[in-house]
């Protein structure tokens, strides 16, 4: 038995002292902090021999070494680029930007050789953000964003949507905060959650910039213009088209005013020019009745030859006097030649001298006044001042430009003595007077003036305010 146990004992025995030793567990020389009460903030360590991968979601990482650190046979290194560093025995603080990394080596003192480098990387963790249109019904997203360090355009109706955030594989529990700018009113809204946000409403016709980040990577920024369209009635074509129809419905109605105002503009003159006439048509049975006297008044006094001559000129004036009683205006040289016809009729029967002097400043062909408004003026000379006086009296017509701009007069001139003295007597100036006044509403910027002087024999005075250049 004794043989058989100390068999057993060689078979079994030998290969455990022969053997090669069991290899122990990897060292770890550091050990590695991040700021605490910060949501998402966490380190992670990948191993690969001597490589140790280490990262940081957060930008401050504090560095200590462990128990298997020996101050005395150790050195603690840190490399940036080309450039290392010898760092303290016990720890430090370092700060990552996002995509940035450094290396940390553990070294032998003595123979400086590599124990274990550990790589510090913080990637840059920017949100990938899904859009969907707001309600129970939308589950599927209209838009995700790129996720990178463009900015991205999106443009969009008005209304309400929501913002959910892909759920990341690398580091747990990421908060988000969003920044939502009206780049119109300057105004902002914020927010911050874990799997995104219920309600972002959009109002039309406006532009917004939304930034959405990490909270524990401030720095890592996802930037989207918001383009929200108008509504149908906010459009740029929807605004000219209704430009065009105010413009329109303004030019309508003032093209209807103003076609309004015409007519009865048209209508009041057309009353007043028949006004006129009418008066004027009252006042040639009055000139044909005087006329007829005079003829009669001849015949009586055996002046027969003189009263054929008479007749005979008067049919000719008649005639010119009936083709202007349907005209309110006649040319002053043509009214002057009917009074030269009738002064000369009448001056076969009383005997007296005549004269008509115009001023050569005064273009008469040019100038329109009222038909037959100097002859009830002419006959009035005539019956009341002229007609006892015989080859004594004497009649003149004055026509000259007055004192004021634009201004002319003509002035019916006798020598006789009148009896009466009054300036409105007679039936003619009667309806002369009428007529001035129905004229002077017909032409509202002009106006007719009739004095009357009577120190030296008679004046009647026609004064045409504003009238030469009309």
């Amino acid at each position: 038995m004794n043989l058989i146990a100390f068999i057993l004992v060689l078979v079994t025995g030998v290969p455990g002292a022969y053997s090669q030793p069991a290899k122990g567990p990897e060292k770890s020389y550091l050990r590695f902090d991040v700021a605490a009460g910060v949501p998402g903030s966490e380190v992670k360590e990948n191993r690969q021999g001597k490589l140790i991968k280490v990262e940081v979601s957060g930008g401050f990482i504090s560095i200590y070494t462990s128990s298997a650190f020996h101050n005395e046979t150790h050195r603690l290194s840190e490399k940036k680029g080309s450039q290392e560093t010898e760092r303290p025995i016990g720890g430090y603080t370092a700060y990552l930007s996002p995509g940035s990394e450094f290396f940390t080596d553990v070294t032998d003192r003595k123979s400086n050789a590599l124990l274990c480098r550990y790589v510090v990387q913080r990637p840059k963790l920017i949100p990938e953000i899904k859009f969907y249109q707001h309600g129970e019904n939308s589950k599927t997203p209209f838009y995700i964003s790129s996720s990178g360090d463009h900015s991205d355009q999106l443009s969009l109706s008005p209304g309400e949507f929501k913002l959910g955030i892909t759920e990341r594989a690398d580091f747990k529990d990421m908060e988000v905060e969003y920044t939502l700018v009206n780049l119109k009113t300057k105004r902002s809204q914020r927010g911050i959650g874990k799997t995104g946000f219920d309600s972002l409403k959009l109002t039309a016709n406006t532009a917004y910039e939304l930034r959405v980040n990490y909270v524990v990577q401030k720095e890592s920024v996802e930037l989207i213009y918001l383009n929200v369209k108008p509504y149908w009635y906010q459009s740029s074509i929807t605004y000219i088209i209704f430009l065009a129809i105010v413009v329109i419905l303004v030019f309508l109605l003032i093209t209807s005013g103003l076609k309004n105002k015409i007519k009865s503009s048209q209508k009041k003159q057309q009353k007043m020019e028949e006004a006129a006439i009418r008066l004027q048509s009252l006042l040639n049975p009055h000139f044909t009745f005087n006329a007829l006297s005079s003829i009669q008044g001849l015949m009586n006094t055996d002046r027969i030859e003189e009263a054929n001559q008479y007749l005979q000129e008067f049919s000719s004036l008649l005639r010119k006097t009936l083709a202007k009683s349907q005209q309110v205006f006649s040319s002053l040289d043509q009214e002057l030649e009917m009074m030269r016809m009738y002064i000369h009729l009448e001056a076969l029967r009383f005997n007296f001298s005549w004269d008509i002097s115009v001023s050569e400043e005064l273009q008469t062909s040019g100038i329109e006044i009222p038909t037959l408004l100097l002859q009830p003026l002419v006959e009035n000379a005539i019956k009341h001042g002229l007609s006892g006086l015989g080859d004594r009296g004497k009649l003149q017509i004055i026509c000259r430009e007055g004192e004021k701009q634009n201004t002319f007069v003509v002035i019916v001139k006798d020598n006789g003595t009148w009896l009466d003295k009054s300036s409105g007597s007679g039936y003619g100036l009667s309806l002369t007077t009428e007529r001035i006044l129905a004229i002077n509403k017909l032409k509202k910027e002009q106006a007719i003036v009739l004095d009357f002087n009577k120190e030296s024999g008679t004046e009647a005075i026609l004064t045409f305010h504003n009238w030469i250049d009309n």
